[in-house]
C-alpha cells in the first residue's frame, strides 16, 4: 500500500433545542428533559452537509468502527485497531520499518535496507553484491511493483520522511549532536571509483566503512541510523537512487526551480522545494546535507543521494532533476518501499 491515508472527521449536526436556537421556534429551555427528547424519523435521519451529506446517521456511525480508527487513538470511547503500517514485506530481501512523520503526514512504512540488487531480475535488498544500475526510472518502478501488491518505488514523501528522521538523530552527525559538524555522507570520494557491496564478512552492520578504505570518524560512513535504532545503508552516496516523481519547471508553489546546483538555504526554495525535499534545518553542503540541481525540463524525474564520485554534491538531501524517465547509467540505482 502506498503511503496515502484517508481520514474522515465525523461531524454530527445535533439537535440544539434551546432558547433562540432556531428562528421562529418555541422556547423549550424550561421544558423537562423528557419533553426535549426527539426520535428521528428514518426519512429525515440524514446529514445535511459535509463529507457525509445525504448519508444516514446510522451509516455514518458504522464508519466509526475500531478497524477504521488508527491504533492508539480513541474516538467517542471507541479504541482504534487499524494498523499504522502496511503488512511486513514477504519479498525483496531485507527491509526496515520507517517511523512515520506527523509533520509530513506520513504513517509508518517499509523501505529496503540496502540498495536493490539484481537477483534473477528481482529487486532484492541484500548486503551482498553491487547495486542494480543502468536501470531507467520507468524500469525501476516496474521492478518494485513486480514484488507484489503494495510494493513500489520510493515516493518523494517517503524519501523526505527518511531523510528528516536521519537529520534529527544525533548519531548521524560527526559532532555527536544534531547540527554539530556534518552528516555522514557515505561513499562519495571516488576512492574506489565504483560502487561497493555492503558486506563481505557475514555481518553487514559490523563495518559501516565497508570497502571505502576509511575508518571512523571519516564522513565516508555508509550507514545512517533511524530513530528506531535500525541502520539504513547507502542512503547517501554509492549510487544515485530513482524516486517516483516528475517535476514541473518554474517558480512559485507547485513548481521546481530550474537553476543549476543551489544550496537549500537559497530563499526562493522556501515556498515549495525545501518543504518537499530539503532539510528542516538551515543546512548546506558544508554540513554534507546535499544540493538541489533544479528541474531542467518539465517531466523530468527525481534521483537522490549522490554516487561514489559526488563529493560535496552528495548527501541525504541531494536532489537532481535533470534526467528523463528513460535515462540510465552505471551511477543510478534504486530501492523499493511498501
Amino acid at each position: 500500500m502506498r503511503n496515502r491515508w484517508k481520514f474522515a472527521v465525523l461531524s454530527f449536526a445535533g439537535l440544539l433545542l434551546a432558547s433562540g436556537g432556531v428562528a421562529g421556534a418555541a422556547d423549550v429551555s424550561a421544558y423537562p428533559l423528557s419533553a426535549k427528547k426527539q426520535t428521528l424519523d428514518p426519512a429525515s435521519d440524514t446529514m445535511p452537509a459535509g463529507y457525509y451529506a445525504a448519508t444516514t446517521l446510522a451509516a455514518a456511525d458504522a464508519d466509526l468502527a475500531a478497524g477504521n480508527i488508527k491504533s492508539g487513538v480513541t474516538i467517542f470511547g471507541k479504541a482504534g485497531t487499524a494498523p499504522t503500517a502496511p503488512p511486513a514485506p514477504t519479498a525483496g530481501g531485507y527491509w526496515l520499518l520507517v517511523p512515520g512523520d506527523t509533520n509530513l503526514g506520513t504513517l509508518d512504512f517499509y523501505v529496503q535496507k540496502y540498495e536493490a540488487k539484481n537477483v534473477g531480475d528481482v529487486a532484492v535488498s541484500t548486503p551482498n553484491g553491487w547495486p542494480w544500475v543502468s536501470v531507467t526510472q520507468v524500469a525501476a518502478k516496474a521492478y518494485c511493483e513486480a514484488l507484489g501488491q503494495g510494493y513500489h518505488l520510493v515516493t518523494p514523501c517517503e524519501a523526505l520522511t527518511i531523510s528528516r528522521n536521519i537529520e534529527n538523530n544525533a548519531w548521524n552527525w560527526t559532532g555527536g549532536s544534531v547540527g554539530s559538524g556534518g552528516l555522514w555522507r557515505g561513499h562519495t570520494d571516488n576512492s574506489p571509483a565504483n560502487s561497493l557491496e555492503a558486506d563481505v564478512t557475514g555481518d553487514p552492520d559490523d563495518d559501516p566503512y565497508m570497502g571505502t578504505g576509511n575508518t571512523t570518524p571519516s564522513i565516508e560512513r555508509r550507514v545512517h541510523q533511524l530513530s528506531s535504532g535500525q541502520y539504513l545503508w547507502d542512503w547517501s552516496g554509492n549510487v544515485w537512487e530513482w524516486v517516483d516523481m516528475t517535476c514541473t519547471a518554474g517558480t512559485g508553489a507547485g513548481y521546481w526551480d530550474n537553476s543549476g546546483l543551489v544550496e537549500w538555504t537559497v530563499g526562493n526554495l522556501s515556498d515549495y522545494e525545501k518543504p518537499r525535499a530539503g532539510p528542516a534545518g538551515a543546512y548546506t553542503s558544508a554540513q554534507n546535507a546535499g544540493l538541489l540541481s533544479g528541474c531542467a525540463g518539465t517531466g523530468n524525474v527525481l534521483r537522490r543521494g549522490g554516487a561514489w564520485d559526488s563529493t560535496t554534491n552528495g548527501g541525504i538531501f541531494s536532489i537532481f532533476l535533470g534526467n528523463t524517465s528513460l535515462s540510465a547509467s552505471v551511477w543510478r540505482g534504486f530501492r523499493c518501499s511498501r
